[in-house]
């Protein structure tokens, strides 16, 4: 059994001089030797460094870099390969790694950790533990998240369908609780509600990407906000709905923007919105011809969009197409 283990920063490759955290990358032997340690195995594991940061620094260029390492290592004799990456973006990696490789792929798997690895509350060594696990014992291709949450169970998600942080919480879930399994002790468990479609498009492979996102518009709905003035560089707009698929339509900052997109015939998605009764909301998107995206991740459909974007793919023909486990 031989490893490929990534390191890429984050708090899972720093350390602490009390007042600050900075990226290590000493680190690498430490998590190394941690899991020797604590679990006694001699799993063959080879290293590599793609790039060495904090996460909250990653750009559109740094996944560009991340999934053309994968990419290239997927090719080699590796039964699977383990990236440590930084919680902040860990949602942001994990699906473009997801579209670039499909379900059918040699097993991702992304590991990070809430605190330093010297902290005793850090959940890093756990989820590292549970990547190996679950590689050594071929439970699942694609590309997966082993996250231990404050119930002290790891779970395993399927990357493309996490859900951003809550606000002041370590916790990670899949949209609608829809994670792939979890571990009770040593114990890998599927979730017996766990489904997902194939590939209904092809991976998107190696790609290319804008430091930043500035071909399409993101925004989330919030009291008081304003839409934005659309310029002749977009591509699109994507927009996050509250819990229960609406956005502030009853203003004449929406009308202007509606109208606009409309014109211009610049495509507008709204995410967050499907499986709801029709309401005066839905007559609006359809007159302005917004369309509403199956259930799904906010950050996955957002990487989507982006990707689409910047590699002449036509993201309309296929935003309700499955791509490594994303929509339900």
């Amino acid at each position: 059994m031989n490893i490929l283990v990534m390191f890429t920063g984050g708090t899972i490759g720093s350390s602490s001089n009390g007042e600050c955290i900075s990226p290590n990358s000493e680190n690498k032997k430490l998590l190394l030797e941690l899991y020797k340690k604590e679990y006694g195995k001699h799993t063959d594991f080879e290293i590599s460094e793609p790039y060495y940061a904090l996460s909250e620094n990653n750009t559109g260029k740094t996944i560009e870099h991340l999934i053309s390492a994968v990419y290239d290592a997927q090719k080699k004799n590796y039964s699977g390969i383990i990236i440590t990456h930084g919680t902040d973006t860990l949602q942001y990696s994990a699906a473009a790694l997801s579209y670039a490789l499909g379900n059918s792929c040699k097993p991702v798997m992304l590991v990070s950790s809430n605190y330093v690895l010297t902290d005793k509350n850090a959940n890093g060594l756990s989820n590292f533990a549970a990547a190996v696990d679950f590689i050594e014992k071929e439970y699942g291709n694609g590309v997966f998240v082993p996250y231990k949450n404050s119930d002290n169970k790891v779970y395993i998600h399927r990357a493309g369908r996490l859900l951003q942080h809550g606000e002041l919480s370590d916790d990670i879930f899949s949209i609608k609780n829809h994670y792939y399994g979890s571990y009770n002790g040593d114990t890998f468990i599927k979730n017996p509600d766990f489904d997902e479609r194939d590939d209904e498009i092809k991976p998107f492979g190696r790609i290319k990407l804008s430091e930043f996102s500035k071909d399409i518009k993101v925004f989330n709905a919030y009291v008081g906000n304003e839409y934005p003035q659309i310029d002749g560089g977009t591509k699109a707009v994507l927009i996050k709905t509250y819990h229960s698929g609406t956005i502030c339509t009853d203003n004449d900052s929406f009308k202007t923007f509606a109208q606009t997109i409309k014109n211009k015939n610049i495509p507008c998605y709204i995410c967050g919105a499907d499986n709801r009764e029709p309401n005066e909301r839905a007559t609006v998107f359809s007159e302005y011809g917004i369309t509403i995206l199956p259930p799904s991740a906010f950050i996955s459909q957002y990487i989507k969009l982006w990707i689409s974007s910047e590699n002449n793919i036509d993201f309309h023909k296929i935003y309700d197409k499955s791509l490594g486990g994303d929509l339900l």
